[in-house]
């Protein structure tokens, strides 16, 4: 990453020299001239002299080494840019610049026990709440029960909604108040527990399970779904676990071997937005990028009734202010929005408790590029958006199909680490969007889909068209989840191409049902996929549900045995999948070098895996 960054500046050096330079240090003063030798300190100075800059040409704002904190977003528009110029927020030569929504926490003593504790006077007052923990810069697990994998209910009570029975010891009486997380297929809920009864070894919540559609019943895709408890006094009893008592303010961590007061540090998110780049009145804001920065510590809080989602973070908003049956999507950190040119280049974004960056409505050849994305609650990077927004009075995309977010790309990125809190969540996410370009990403360690494409249950022409999901290494995902893919599409996609991925280690899940190398969901019409090397799924490397018309070209596609089919038909028509010269082999007959004896003899487009840069 330093040798990268090092060489940017050094190509980009006669660029540095003819553009306007405003300096930004954490030992700056707001008062000072934004020169190297006296720079300013906080991002509202830097906007401020931004937004009287008579610069037409280019503006460079210099980020020196250190921490920047915010308790908001930097929000960045067209107003800072009267005389049109593009902005880059680059790091300094030799520097790593981190804007952090985060708060450090202090103050710990070491209990009898050995447990450490603090006081936070924020929290008892209400003014204050984290559900994130960051030790030494690495996520911390909150109490949970059991410590490692899963529980199963018994029986749904009557309602499906309100509870469950458990096994005999399963759950302890005093767990009241614990979060429920429970795993439906494709999506989960994380609702608050509002009694357990010993006696009759009944759990019941504080709110309904699952959203309201009625496949979210709590028995419906299993008879015996799995759950955890977390965030309780009474489930604090591993190394490395943590607990926030919201009514005296006491933060107990249990360390780990090694650890010592002196060694140690801690940070929890409270801004709940990072950066905000948004035109202003269908004026877009042009040319803004950051290069070389890390963005860390954003928080989210649950709707008030508790978190009940779908896919991709859409949930339930619970709230009676809002209409009911509608869907959210969770926040972003980063968000850019009627925005073109503009992007994230040689960055990391990582500790965050929503979506890390969302390159959203109406957004043109913007980019996430060169970038990690680790460690995200929920989505890792967003593209596009769903078709809540109105224009007219209709919904944009029927109204003014024109806007679609168009010709955006995320490129050699590495994104690993995603949904840790909320499963249903994505690796790389494409709603509504059109000439997107996924290629030479590195996608891993997701607890569902890798990448989903198109955001329509059926096959109803709509302006989504050519994306392209190509060149990318995706494995290991599908890690909690049932019913997604390395890649999972959904809808119309015409001139949409899969191509040259090379998808691996997709295992068999606890749920009902299969996951595969990719999953052509409802609605799936005119998707190419080609050139793609799928292997060590647990079951069908492909599989289509309501799909239309489909072109499978050139791939190799592996089997774990003869009696798996390469291909998985579900409510679709086999006709309608065209196939042309496809490898199918069987686990037994496969290694990457009897791969590269078949690329080479059948005239098969392939690329070498992707395989992420040392970071």
């Amino acid at each position: 990453m330093r040798q990268l960054l090092s060489l940017i500046c050094v190509i980009s050096a006669p660029l540095l020299l003819s553009a306007a330079e405003i300096h930004l240090s954490p030992q700056g003063d707001d008062n000072a001239a934004g020169t190297k030798e006296a720079p300013l300190k906080t991002f509202s100075a830097v906007l401020d002299k931004l937004a009287k800059s008579q610069d037409a040409g280019e503006i460079d704002v210099i980020l020196h080494d250190g921490v920047y904190p915010v308790t908001q977003a930097i929000e960045i528009g067209p107003q800072h840019q009267p005389q049109g110029a593009a902005i880059t927020f680059r790091a300094a030569q030799g520097a790593r610049p981190c804007i952090s929504g985060g708060r450090e926490i202090t103050g710990w003593k070491v209990a009898d026990n050995g447990a450490w504790t603090t006081q936070i006077p924020e929290v008892k007052s209400g003014d204050w709440r984290f559900r994130e923990l960051f030790v030494n810069a690495a996520p911390a697990m909150r109490a949970r029960h059991p410590n490692d994998g899963y529980l199963r209910i018994e029986q749904s009570l009557p309602d499906r909604r309100s509870g469950f029975t458990v096994k005999p010891g399963d759950v302890p009486a005093e767990a009241v108040g614990a979060e429920l997380v429970f795993l439906h297929d494709w999506s989960m809920s994380r609702i608050d527990i509002a009694s357990v009864d010993e006696s009759t070894h009944t759990l019941k919540t504080k709110f309904s399970i699952g959203p309201s559609a009625k496949h979210y019943a709590i028995d419906h895709f299993e008879k015996h779904p799995r759950y955890y408890l977390e965030n309780h006094a009474a489930l604090l009893d591993a190394a490395g676990e943590w607990y926030l008592d919201e009514t005296s303010g006491t933060l107990t961590y249990l360390p780990r071997e090694g650890q010592t007061l002196e060694n140690t540090n801690f940070y929890a998110p409270a801004a709940e937005q990072l950066l905000v780049v948004r035109g202003v009145d269908e004026k877009p804001v042009r040319g803004v990028q950051f290069h070389g920065i890390e963005f860390q510590h954003c928080a989210w809080t649950l709707p008030p009734q508790g978190y009940a989602s779908s896919q991709a973070t859409m949930h339930e908003p619970r709230d009676p202010a809002i209409r009911s049956g509608a869907r959210l999507i969770m926040p972003a950190a980063i968000l850019f929005e009627l925005a073109e040119d503009c992007g994230i280049v040689d960055g990391r974004i990582a500790n965050i408790g929503c979506s890390g960056v969302w390159l959203g409505s109406r957004t043109k050849n913007c980019c996430v590029e060169r970038c990690l994305v680790e460690d995200v609650s929920g989505n890792g990077i967003n593209v596009g958006e769903d078709r809540t927004r109105r224009v007219d009075g209709q919904g944009w995309s029927d109204a003014a199909p024109e806007q679609i977010a168009r010709g955006n790309k995320v490129t050699n990125c590495v994104v690993r680490r995603t949904g840790r809190q909320f499963f249903g969540s994505i690796g790389v996410w494409v709603a509504f969007a059109a000439e997107t370009q996924i290629t030479h990403n590195e996608i891993t360690d997701t607890p569902y889909s890798g990448v989903s494409v198109g955001w329509l249950w059926n096959p109803s022409p709509t302006p989504v068209e050519k994306n392209v999901v190509e060149a990318n290494h995706i494995h290991h995902v599908m890690q909690r989840l049932s019913d997604g893919g390395g890649i999972y599409t959904l809808g119309r996609q015409p001139g949409t191409r899969l191509a040259g991925n090379h998808i691996h280690d997709i295992p068999l899940n606890a749920g009902r049902a299969e996951s595969n190398g990719m999953f052509l969901d409802e609605g799936s019409d005119q998707i190419t996929i080609a050139g793609n090397l799928i292997y060590n799924i647990a079951r069908s490397p492909l599989r289509f549900h309501k799909a239309e018309q489909m072109f499978v070209r050139n791939n190799v596609l592996v089997c774990r045995d003869a009696a798996t089919p390469p291909l998985r038909y579900n409510s679709t028509k086999p006709e309608t999948v065209e196939q042309t010269d496809n490898v199918v082999l069987t686990a037994d007959k496969f290694d990457l070098a009897t791969y590269e004896k078949i690329v080479a003899g059948s005239g098969v487009q392939q690329q070498p895996p992707y395989l992420a840069p040392a970071r």
